[in-house]
């Protein structure tokens, strides 16, 4: 799902060239983590429609799973405040990996547990992690506070999930109806676009997309249930 990381890719360049890295640089890679480690977060969270290790009902694929927001009658969409804490929970979780690939000879590093904490705007996410790194070379002692370096990324989460709340507030309304003209205007004002995709005989894809901001789409989905009504034909 995600492509090579930058840490090791310029860890592999220090070595090759046989260079030594500087203090500074040791905080650039550990600066590093932390973008890789968000990125990967959000592009997660929103292929997992706001989930990063389970929803309370989801659709396995290979890689990914896809949570349901409305199955038959019942909301399942997830709150803002626990998708920030999905994102926050990635980031604690794989930040360590990518800060134990930062390894030079008369280099010794050690760290706290991370502590994120996630906000997510109509037009960007803020991740803050406490997280403070201790740099040891030439019996000199470093501590670089990563807390004092927030990312901020320019991605319209939270204008998507006011989207996927109408769509599954307009389901529990009426579950056969939603204002299509209403959901392109809203779209459209959020500079936004919604597709709907047909999953399983029962059950759609909504994606919402977003392609302003990144280099590659930024995509949010989640799947919908239905019932499916029988008609008798009179003989």
């Amino acid at each position: 799902m995600f492509t090579k990381s930058a840490v090791k890719q310029n860890k592999e360049y220090f070595i090759q060239q046989g260079l030594q890295p500087s203090i500074d640089n040791i905080q650039d890679f550990s600066l590093d983590c932390l973008k890789e480690t968000t990125t990967d977060a959000l592009t997660t969270v929103g292929l997992q429609g706001g989930y990063y290790k389970s929803a309370p009902a989801q659709f396995e694929l290979e890689e990914i799973f896809i949570p349901y927001y409305y199955d038959r009658g019942k909301i399942l969409a997830p709150t803002k405040s626990e998708i920030e804490n999905q994102i926050s929970l990635f980031i604690d979780d794989k930040l360590p990996t990518c800060l134990d690939q930062i390894q030079f000879n008369d280099f010794s590093l050690s760290y706290t547990l991370p502590q994120t904490k996630t906000t997510i705007d109509k037009k960007q996410i803020i991740a803050t992690t406490q997280l403070d790194l201790t740099i040891q070379h030439d019996n000199k002692k470093t501590v670089f506070a990563l807390g004092k370096h927030p990312r901020a990324e320019k991605i319209y989460l939270g204008e998507m999930l006011t989207i996927a709340e109408y769509i599954t507030q307009s389901h529990k309304d009426d579950p056969d109806y939603i204002c299509m003209n209403c959901l392109a205007q809203l779209s459209k004002q959020k500079n936004l676009f919604v597709d709907f995709i047909a999953f399983e005989e029962d059950t759609t894809l909504v994606m919402i997309i977003e392609n302003t901001t990144q280099s590659e789409p930024y995509v949010f989905q989640f799947l919908n249930k239905y019932e499916i009504k029988e008609f008798s034909q009179s003989q």
